[in-house]
């Protein structure tokens, strides 16, 4: 039998099965283990762990997050159809639903902004006093004089409502912003649709955006993930039984492939890790890996048995001949997602360790405990149902046989066919290469690639987006304590806020720029001069600018300093909020250029300001940046170690460096289509895509692995390379079809997922998957045939050299 060793030989099958029920006692106790960690797996989203937690953006975020906005924010707007929203309905709705958010689960309650907030002041002039007095706070106005009054004093201060009252007055929003910990996005979104029914009537609709309904959404779509995570379990299953069921024990693999998953999810449920609803594709993805692990040896274990009598020395032989090529293709699964943790993104790190602890446990539950359960079925026996069954005419050979059959001859013919697939990839592979340069960075639309453009969470961010922007970022001036002279409220800090303001405002980078100065500090120095225009400037000293600041924070409401100076009483730092037309990386990039030339031209160019010290950005615009930045980088790094592993562990194995450069030079022809996919789809590379680019590198390259392996098991036996090749690719290459089967007919139901990312991405792979397997069982052979390498092509040399010796020991004279 092809690449067997003697009956005498204490092998890897021998040990498996001489202690087999240790080993089997063993691995049990650790998928009950297991068991127990994945019941406690929970579906939660943790929104910092999206972002590189090393970065200096992250860093400030987290530092100022509690006083000047987390990122994790709801926009409600509310818009009439007929008139405006000075009427007393719609007041009253705008009230009540800034209520009705403030006692929604999570909410920030000292984040809350509207038009009827206690937080929304305005500053104006009484006898003796200057007071800060919020637009609509406790009550709506009562009688038309009072909504006259409410509509100046918008007017007035349309820089202070810019973000709140559309330009037009048909249209207000509710802002609110949410603890980072212990979300329910669920109850999230029910209770803003609760409001929404509820508000919403013939003259008015209501839209909703932020970061949380981005998230929530996708807790709505969770049941609908979840029907179509089950119908990949069933197709899976469906293959499987189609590919096995011809014998008796065809479920063995699904069994060792759950167990796998146990372990998996064992692993992610005792760190604590989470599974979020968008990620949901990717343990599926896992599960169906383990179980084509399990195709693959079930396949050799029938070809074994089919040559044997003995059930028992089937079982050990398939164990001998399955643990080299299986531990191989297990390192390349987990060197295709274990390497995500290099980029110091919490949930990519945690995608990474569960993954690899899950793509391992196929080495033991595969590659171990099968053959040890097979040990203890029957032998497998045929089921002779003619629909399981292909039959055809002796002397006619069936459709599928005559295709198989032409297939298998391309790489062992020569000719034009296999030197033009051969130039094919490799020009394939030059392009492709080429275009991992040119792939887009981050989010290509203002709202959320996540999901379709007329899904609903961004035709509201579209409509929000017409009137006010929904993106923002903040920049944090931090100084020396009041009474500097270059204190936050100092005139030379206040000079340069202003400045910068103007600055980004006049490169395009902001469609509005929100400080102190502007809201507070120069309506309130006009005041002071019984309103006269050209006061609407700094003051003209810093005892002055102290007053003022002490004026407005006098009559506003408890804590709502920390709004704009995060250290108060201490008057060593200040914010300055900016609005952004979106978040795309090109716009937050651009951003940020400009920033570092306002600091290395205003700030550091002015050296009374040596004490002064400007950081950036933080906010949401600043998280985005931090994960863009980081990603062309996280993913040099990774694919370069996976394809590292790859030519080393493929180097060691058929023991040859050449060999180990085909098989990563294979790899990267078969998925860095990848990224001439997601140029022409206009997907950006981003926290969400790297890891499914990831796994399409390491899943894919299986197939060439099981088939070279088979290849050369068959040389070692003793067969010519030609002949080595075709047998390899009739037997273990017929499993590999199977396998890529299961893995697609897991894939193509998240065509149908209401998330864009998830039907974009199980194209990708599936085109990924098409692709691996072109090149593991048509271009690689083909290569295999033409190039004879060494490290098969020695087997063949040796046979002929021994046959050689033994042709000139026979005429030797007696």
């Amino acid at each position: 039998m092809n690449g067997e060793r003697g009956a005498t030989t204490r092998t890897f099958g021998d040990l498996v099965l001489g202690w087999r029920k240790p080993l089997a006692a063993i691995l049990l106790a650790i998928t009950l283990v297991m068991l127990y960690g994945a019941t406690r797996v929970p579906i939660a989203t943790h929104f910092e762990d999206f972002f590189p937690a090393t970065n200096p953006n992250v860093l400030l975020y987290r530092q100022y997050r509690r006083h000047y906005g987390g990122a994790q924010t709801l926009v409600l707007m509310l818009r009439v159809k007929d008139g405006d929203i000075y009427n007393y309905k719609t007041l009253q709705k705008i009230q009540d639903l800034t209520r009705a958010i403030d006692k929604l689960p999570g909410v920030d309650h000292n984040e809350v902004f509207s038009l009827a907030s206690y937080r929304l002041l305005y500053a104006k002039a009484l006898p003796g006093a200057l007071v800060s007095s919020p637009f609509m706070y406790p009550n709506i106005p009562r009688n038309d004089a009072e909504l006259a009054e409410l509509r100046n004093a918008v007017m007035t201060h349309r820089k202070e409502v810019s973000g709140f009252v559309t330009t037009d007055d048909k249209g207000a929003l509710i802002i609110a912003s949410f603890n980072e910990g212990g979300m329910d996005y669920k109850a999230l979104f029910d209770g803003v649709q609760g409001l929404i029914a509820k508000y919403r009537d013939a003259n008015t609709s209501f839209y909703a955006s932020g970061a949380v309904m981005f998230a929530a959404w996708g807790y709505h779509y969770l049941p609908r993930l979840a029907l179509i995570f089950l119908g990949s379990i069933a197709i899976m299953l469906i293959v499987l039984f189609l590919s096995l069921g011809r014998r008796t024990g065809w479920w063995a693999p699904a069994l060792t492939g759950v167990c796998s998953a146990i372990w998996g999810l064992g692993f992610v449920g005792l760190m604590g890790f989470n599974f979020d609803p968008v990620m949901l594709v990717i343990p599926l993805i896992l599960t169906a890996r383990d179980l084509s692990h399990g195709i693959q040896w079930h396949g050799r274990y029938y070809d074994v048995l089919d040559r044997t009598e003995d059930h028992w020395q089937a079982c050990a032989r398939t164990a001998d001949l399955m643990i080299g090529p299986g531990l191989l293709a297990v390192i390349a699964n987990i060197a295709g997602i274990g390497f995500l943790f290099v980029g110091h993104i919490p949930v990519l790190s945690q995608i990474g360790y569960g993954g690899a602890v899950w793509l391992g446990a196929s080495l033991a539950m595969v590659f171990v405990f099968q053959p040890i359960l097979m040990s203890w079925l029957a032998r497998p026996r045929l089921r002779e149902h003619s629909w399981l069954v292909k039959t055809s005419h002796p002397d006619r050979p069936s459709a599928y046989h005559s295709l198989v059959d032409w297939l298998t001859r391309i790489p062992t013919t020569p000719g034009a066919l296999r030197g033009g697939l051969i130039a094919i990839g490799v020009a394939f592979m030059i392009f492709a290469v080429a275009s991992m340069r040119r792939t887009p960075v981050g989010y290509q639309v203002a709202g959320t690639p996540i999901y379709r453009p007329d899904a609903r969470v961004n035709r509201d961010t579209a409509e929000i987006g017409r009137f006010l922007p929904t993106n923002f970022a903040w920049v944090v001036i931090e100084t020396p304590n009041y009474p500097s002279p270059v204190s936050t409220v100092a005139v030379p800090t206040l000079r340069l806020a202003d400045d910068l303001a103007d600055y980004l405002l006049a490169r395009g980078d902001a469609l509005a720029v929100i400080g102190f100065a502007g809201i507070a500090t120069k309506p309130m120095n006009q005041l002071l001069h019984n309103g006269s225009p050209k006061y609407m400037a700094l003051p003209d000293s810093d005892l002055l600018s102290a007053e003022l600041w002490g004026f407005f924070f006098s009559g506003t409401a408890p804590d709502e300093v920390y709004n704009f100076f995060a250290n108060s009483p201490n008057m060593t730092n200040t914010c300055i909020r900016i609005l952004l037309p979106d978040h795309n990386y090109a716009t937050l990039r651009r951003l940020r250029g400009d920033l570092d030339t306002f600091v290395a031209v205003r700030l550091k160019g002015d050296p009374k300001l040596d004490k002064v010290k400007i950081r950036y950005l933080g906010g949401e615009g600043g998280l985005y940046l931090a994960s863009d930045e980081a990603a062309p980088a996280l993913n040099r790094a990774n694919l370069s170690l996976v394809l590292g592993v790859i030519l080393l562990a493929c180097a060691i194995y058929f023991r040859s460096l050449m060999a180990g450069l085909l098989f990563a030079i294979a790899a990267v022809m078969a998925n860095f289509g990848a990224f001439l996919f997601m140029i022409n789809q206009d997907i950006g590379l981003t926290i969400d895509t790297i890891p499914v680019v990831s796994l399409g590198l390491g899943l894919g390259i299986n197939f060439a692995i099981y088939a070279i392996a088979r290849i050369r098991d068959e040389a070692i036996g003793g067969a010519p390379l030609d002949e080595a090749i075709a047998t390899g690719l009739h037997t273990t290459g017929a499993w590999v079809v199977a396998t890529f089967f299961v893995i697609v007919g897991g894939i193509a139901p998240w065509v149908a997922s209401p998330l864009l990312f998830h039907n974009e991405m199980s194209v990708m792979l599936i085109l990924l998957m098409a692709a691996n397997l072109l090149v593991g069982l048509i271009i690689l052979p083909a290569y295999l045939a033409w190039r004879r390498p060494r490290f098969l092509a020695r087997y063949e040399a040796a046979l002929e050299t021994a046959a050689s010796r033994g042709a000139r020991a026979a005429a030797r004279p007696a």
